[in-house]
């Protein structure tokens, strides 16, 4: 079943936390920029992204905070 947001469709927490962190290596994002959370849709069920989050995913931040995302991001250049 299609959405009625449009949204991408994601069928548990984990994989939509998973593709945000995806998206935000391969399209290079600023920390502040791009989609910032998940969230259970209240029309379809399903996962989605949201820019208009108040906090960053945990899981994302921690990855930025690290430093692991960028060297995911380097590395990646050097591919």
């Amino acid at each position: 079943m299609n959405c009625p947001t449009g949204k991408n469709q994601y069928s548990t927490k984990l994989l939509a936390e998973t593709s945000l962190i995806d998206v935000h290596i391969h399209r290079n994002f600023q920390p502040d920029q791009g989609p910032q959370d998940v969230y259970e849709c209240e029309f379809c069920g399903e996962w989605h992204f949201t820019s208009k989050s108040p906090k960053r995913n945990e899981r994302l931040q921690k990855m930025i905070d690290s430093g692991e995302m960028r060297r995911i991001q380097q590395a990646r250049e050097w591919e």
